[in-house]
């Protein structure tokens, strides 16, 4: 096994320097392009590992246990792996991992195409209630959509009664500042596709519809372009926008399926076991202990506060899928959930890790803000768990190749390769390699607020390191 050892450094090692930036590289092929999700790892990345990785040794069972997006494991379907394992705490990430693992037969595709030529069979009518109704709200009520009061957190009242002056029945749901994030006409048309999309018995084409769908409520909602975190456009352009919300879930429902398609002929008829779970990393009880060949995974880079608010992200999206067993108090503690979501006050214990790294970098921000030091200290307690949690399901002489990021907090750098270099050998893991790359194609906010302080922004990071893990 040091024999291996040895030649995978080398063959890493012997790579161009570039080697990992693909600069030119698409990053949306095939299922990988169904839904926009922030911070996503490109998948030559997982790519060209497991092509590496499976020269020395058999790859049976990968596993991604912060899964996100998903792209490691479609990766894995593509690479014929046999089993692969999936875990995240975002309920749409999970729906999003499972939708792009699915292979698709044809009858389900063609129940998607019946789909679309039921939608528009009501097309026309359902936009004529929708003007309707927008034209009650902004005319006949004389309500500012634009306001946070009124239209903006009473929504729901003004549908119920809209609709019952005219004896007519239409079933919604709700959810706190509906208004706020969305215009009259646009829930009207959201509810008409939502209530079409829950008629549908077959649960895989079920589940890609309403990945379209959530894709289609980001684009119609009131939200900034390009944010991660919920910001609203101005008010004036909430009262000026008039998105085409049919046309727009039918563009990204035309876009979808011919990803669906062209990942099916790629898969060429190989169907892997998956298991894709709402699971906490951890402790990741949806995954057996010791069988696990090699993990491939990217972990947040901070808590999401300062870094990214994945729960923010895809709160509006959750709100209006209406999952099952997921309820929108825990919709809106996602971010709460996640690593260093949950403070730990650990005084004078930061040697608890066993990372000297870590704790000579808390002294530094320590000595600017200890509150922001405890804020790093809960996100490594939470990361350390979770590098026990993994290794336990790890096989022995198995591999797990971790993409990280070193951030700032307080102008200081936090040198994450290093500290989960140092945190690992208390679980029997040996260092193999590191190595890093250039990140020019990671989809990511180009600047954070690493003080918290209004205004205060830096650049975030622009590289980032493999580090290569073994369980001996």
């Amino acid at each position: 096994m040091k024999n291996i050892d040895l030649q995978l450094k080398k063959d890493f090692e012997n790579l161009p320097a570039d080697f990992w930036d693909f600069k030119d590289a698409t990053t949306r092929d095939l299922t990988h392009g169904l839904h926009y999700y922030p911070a996503t790892m490109v998948y030559p990345i997982s790519q060209n590992i497991l092509k590496i990785v499976r020269k020395y040794i058999q790859i049976d069972t990968l596993m991604d246990p912060f899964m996100g997006s998903g792209t490691v494991l479609v990766e894995g379907v593509l690479d014929k792996i046999p089993h692969i394992y999936g875990a995240d705490l975002n309920p749409l990430a999970v729906l999003m991992s499972k939708v792009k693992t699915t292979i698709l037969n044809q009858e389900q595709l063609s129940e998607i195409i019946n789909f679309k030529f039921r939608l528009k069979m009501i097309e026309s009518k359902s936009n004529e209630v929708a003007n309707d109704f927008d034209n009650y709200i902004r005319n006949t009520l004389s309500l500012d959509i634009t306001s946070k009061n009124g239209w903006g957190n009473n929504a729901d009242k003004y549908i119920e009664e809209y609709f019952k002056n005219r004896n007519k029945t239409f079933h919604f749901q709700t959810f706190y500042n509906l208004g706020f994030w969305f215009t009259p006409r646009v829930i009207i048309l959201l509810q008409t596709i939502k209530n079409q999309i829950n008629q549908i018995k077959d649960l895989q084409v079920k589940n890609f519809i309403l990945l379209v769908f959530s894709e289609t409520v980001r684009t119609v909602s009131n939200t900034r372009n390009g944010e991660f975190k919920l910001f609203r456009m101005k008010a004036e352009k909430v009262a000026a926008f008039m998105p085409d919300v049919f046309d727009e879930f039918y563009k990204v429902l035309d876009r979808n399926l011919s990803k669906m398609k062209d990942f099916i002929i790629a898969c060429h008829s190989f169907t892997p076991s998956i298991n894709i779970s709402l699971d906490d990393t951890r402790t990741l009880n949806s995954v057996p202990d010791n069988s696990v060949d090699l993990v491939i995974t990217s972990p947040p880079y901070g808590d999401s506060r300062t870094t990214v608010a994945y729960g923010q992200f895809s709160r509006l999206s959750l709100q209006w899928l209406d999952l099952d067993n997921t309820t929108q108090q825990e919709i809106a503690n996602i971010d709460n959930n996640l690593l260093g979501g949950k403070p730990y006050i650990y005084k004078n214990q930061w040697e608890l890790l066993q990372s000297p790294t870590l704790v000579a970098t808390l002294e530094k921000i320590a000595q600017k803000d200890i509150s922001r030091a405890n804020d790093v200290f809960s996100f490594y307690i939470d990361l350390d768990k979770c590098l026990y949690s993994i290794t336990k399901k790890m096989k022995t002489n198995s591999y797990q190749f971790w993409v990280v990021g070193n951030r700032t907090v307080k102008l200081e750098k936090i040198l994450t390769d290093r500290i989960i270099e140092e945190m690992s050998v208390k679980y029997g893991l040996t260092h193999v390699l590191s190595f890093n790359r250039k990140i020019i194609n990671k989809v990511m906010p180009s600047e954070n607020s690493p003080t918290n302080e209004v205004g205060a922004r830096v650049k975030t990071m622009t590289a980032e390191t493999v580090v290569v893990l073994k369980k001996e």
